[in-house]
């Protein structure tokens, strides 16, 4: 047994029997940014840069019903517009504050209880008149076809809006529409055909459209969104059909929590004759065949839940320089060089090592920073901020010289 203990004792002291790997990437909010806000108010750099700090953390609030939206701020990258842009609402909420944050790939807003910011306390007072936000989605019928035609610069020819599918929606609060459905043929309702669909809207007051359309291959699509935003979702070839028909339904006030019937379509192999509104689904579907049910209700984020950060999406870019060259990683390459610094070994840099350049990691809105080094087989990489140095893997990532 003492010769088991020294052996392992051994091991540790002399690191010879596996080394302990670490993870070298903490990714810091950018040095610089370009930013997007009213002209009328000015935030320091240390201001901008507390508000992006908050941005990192996980959320653990969400936003009081009755409130006040004081300021926007949007933060683009300044030199790589594929990493995105993140924006920052600032709420008052009697004598509490808050924060919302949403990189320009994520579909949630995250939300932040703060202490007040000086730079947004300042303005005008009626900036900070609170009102109580519902979580009800109006939608309002809309019979001018060219209007959304010319809004989402739809091509007639390759895809035809369907009449008395389209409506103007609001959204007053913050969350998401949830939308469900379900399809009814030849007097019994099937398994589900499509997986039930998410449509989040930001906080504050949001106008979109949702409506159907039919392409030149009779694809059916639900289309919802704003002309800046418009999500699509191709239906499968179960539902094309020779004959339509849709529900008339005037207008639909979606609640929170409440489901609601949105959109009834009949499909047939002959033409559907009068007025379909008061029938069920059941027996229309013995009539015609199929009755695809569009359900939709809201659905209000729950802290940790909906108001968390995407686990995918995120955009990555590492760049190297040099006096030489300039050297963008991308693709698989980026992807193998950040699991490597995942799981990296922490190595002094030896004396005879030569810098080579510098190495920089971008993600959305956070950065890192590398001195790269070389020997004549290894690399070694020390962070510019902790000064912490690691041994990489051989690879050639960056093409380099011998030195």
């Amino acid at each position: 047994m003492r010769t088991y203990w020294g052996i392992l004792l051994s091991c540790i002291l002399l690191s010879g029997c596996g080394a302990e790997t670490l993870n070298a990437i903490e990714l810091r909010p950018l040095s610089s940014y370009r930013v997007e806000q009213d002209p009328e108010i000015l935030l320091t750099k240390q201001t901008q840069e507390k508000l992006l700090t908050y941005c990192e953390h996980r959320p653990t609030d969400v936003l009081p019903e009755r409130r006040a939206m004081v300021a926007e701020v949007t933060f683009h990258h300044p030199l790589y517009e594929v990493l995105g842009s993140k924006t920052v609402k600032y709420f008052a909420a009697g004598d509490e504050r808050y924060l919302t944050c949403a990189n320009s790939n994520e579909l949630m807003e995250r939300t932040f209880a703060v202490e007040p910011i000086q730079a947004y306390e300042a303005l005008e007072p009626e900036r900070f008149q609170e009102s109580n936000v519902v979580s009800t989605i109006e939608f309002e019928r809309i019979d001018e076809l060219k209007a959304v035609t010319s809004t989402f610069n739809l091509n007639e020819t390759h895809e035809e809006v369907i009449s008395d599918s389209v409506f103007r929606y609001k959204t007053p609060d913050t969350g998401a529409i949830y939308v469900t459905f379900e399809t009814i043929r030849n007097g019994r309702t099937l398994d589900p055909i499509i997986e039930p669909k998410l449509y989040p809207f930001q906080s504050g007051e949001n106008e979109g459209y949702v409506f159907l359309t039919r392409r030149a291959d009779d694809r059916l699509t639900l289309q919802i969104g704003e002309a800046s935003s418009l999500k699509q979702l191709v239906l499968p070839n179960i539902y094309e059909a020779p004959y339509m028909k849709v529900d008339p339904k005037e207008e639909i006030s979606l609640k929170g929590n409440h489901r609601e019937l949105m959109k009834r379509i009949i499909l047939s192999d002959r033409p559907i004759e009068g007025d379909v509104a008061e029938e069920t689904s059941l027996s229309l579907s013995k009539t015609y065949g199929t009755v695809l049910e569009i359900w939709g209700h809201v659905r209000r984020p729950v802290t940790n839940k909906m108001s968390t950060r995407p686990a995918e999406g995120e955009t990555r870019l590492a760049v190297f320089e040099s006096d030489q060259d300039t050297i963008w990683l991308d693709g698989p390459k980026t992807q193998e060089l950040f699991d490597a610094l995942s799981h990296i070994q922490s190595h002094e840099k030896p004396s005879v090592a030569v810098k080579i350049g510098d190495l920089h990691l971008y993600e959305e809105l956070t950065e890192q920073s590398f001195d790269v080094w070389k020997t004549e087989t290894e690399l070694y990489l020390v962070d510019q901020h902790t000064s912490q140095s690691y041994e990489l893997p051989a690879n050639d990532y960056f093409q380099v010289i011998q030195p």
